[in-house]
């Protein structure tokens, strides 16, 4: 059983994602509570700002392009934000850079 506090931690390390939960047409894709992704060797975290939905989203949806290994599972792949956190091996970005 959860206590209040511990509950309230997990709620800390979610995030909303739009989520593809069945292969098809927009109608599948879903606002969803998510965890937060986990910082990868030569990867950054980034807090969205923006996102739009581009070609390979879309084929991502109906299934016939896979998600790229190692990427995450959500559609987004054209965004915009600020960079939240850098891996150790990571040397051209820094906490706080817009990108896009």
């Amino acid at each position: 059983m959860h206590t209040e506090r511990e509950r309230e931690r997990e709620r800390e390390r979610e995030m909303k994602a739009v989520v593809v939960t069945a292969l098809g047409g927009p109608e599948v894709l879903q606002v969803q509570e998510v965890p937060e992704p986990e910082l990868k060797p030569g990867h950054v975290v980034v807090r969205i700002a923006a996102s739009g939905v581009n070609r390979a989203d879309t084929y991502q949806r109906h299934g016939t392009h896979p998600v790229p290994e190692g990427c995450p599972p959500y559609p987004g792949l054209e965004c915009s934000g600020t960079i939240e956190s850098v891996a150790d091996d990571v040397q051209h970005w820094k906490v706080g850079d817009q990108v896009s």
